[in-house]
């Protein structure tokens, strides 16, 4: 095996020799190989993508690929790691993250500054005098009104539908992922609005436990009102959401209900869209590195 130094000084030929061993059809070999190109993954990455580019052999290109996706789940699945133990978590950069798995490709930089553009649609609106209220209402005006963000025909249901990329160029959406950018919306103007965990149907809280304290007589989750994102954010007063967990015998009272986090909905959306995957009989790299990042999500107290 070569030793740590001897691989940190090797020129590109030398690479690219080491690098024809992946055609040589002994597993051992192949298992030597992969731990140090693993071990050093930023040192071979492009080559290896120039070798998986160019190489014609069928065992090569299978093995190559190996390498890529777990050079690739490896970095990130340290970013995911990175961002769940930050104090100050910015949503929309975990929402990147997950976006970057599914399409690895994907410019999250060309993402970002598109939903910084929303973002600044809807500051340029703001002003101190407004309500909690006034402030969802706002969000909803600019989004539907102004930005003629639109719902997905009702039909057949295709996974690229909750791709969060998909969603911002194409202001298209499914309810996962409007309710999602309510949320990075929220999040950016120190709004109190979060997802609730409520099966079937996906919701919005405003969580103001001193107000709900002075408002409702009963014991109450702290949330003073809830909107419903999919419907362009039509207002839901508690009196509905009763009847809805009467109508689905959901054996919960209202204060019962819990409000999520943004990394507790941000796993909840991976795994949706992993699901969705699955129904549709997928089978790739997507589905078969899944289980890893969900685990990184229930490792971490979120």
């Amino acid at each position: 095996m070569l030793q740590e130094s001897k691989i940190m000084r090797m020129n590109k030929t030398e690479i690219i020799s080491l690098l024809k061993l992946l055609e040589d059809p002994d597993e051992n070999v192949f298992q030597i190989l992969r731990n140090q190109i693993l071990d050093k993954s930023e040192l071979f990455k492009a080559y290896l993508e120039n070798y998986h580019a160019l190489s014609i052999n069928e065992l090569a290109l299978e093995r190559s690929e190996i390498l890529l996706d777990e050079i690739f789940i490896e970095r990130l699945e340290k970013q995911l790691i990175a961002f769940l133990k930050t104090k100050e978590q910015n949503l929309l950069d975990g929402v990147l993250i997950i976006e970057e798995y599914f399409n690895r490709d994907i410019d999250t930089n060309l993402i970002k500054e598109e939903t910084s553009k929303i973002i600044k649609s809807i500051w340029l609106e703001l002003n101190d005098q407004l309500t909690g209220i006034e402030k969802v209402k706002l969000i909803s005006t600019v989004l539907f009104d102004k930005l003629n963000f639109k719902k997905y025909p009702v039909g057949e249901f295709k996974p690229n539908y909750l791709s969060f990329a998909n969603f911002i160029n194409e202001r298209k959406y499914v309810a996962p992922n409007i309710a999602l950018l309510y949320c990075i919306i929220a999040q950016d103007i120190s709004l109190p609005l979060f997802p609730i965990n409520l099966p079937g149907i996906f919701l919005l809280s405003y969580v103001d436990k001193e107000l709900a304290n002075a408002v409702f007589e009963d014991n109450n989750n702290g949330s003073v009102f809830f909107i419903h994102p999919y419907d362009q954010g039509e207002f839901i007063n508690h009196q509905i959401i009763e009847k809805y967990l009467k109508e689905q015998k959901i054996e919960q009272n209202i204060e019962e209900i819990k409000n999520m986090t943004y990394p507790q909905y941000l796993a909840f959306f991976f795994q949706m869209r992993i699901l969705a995957l699955k129904h549709k009989k997928y089978e790739g790299f997507e589905t078969n590195y899944a289980d890893r990042l969900i685990n990184i999500f229930k490792t971490i107290n979120l």
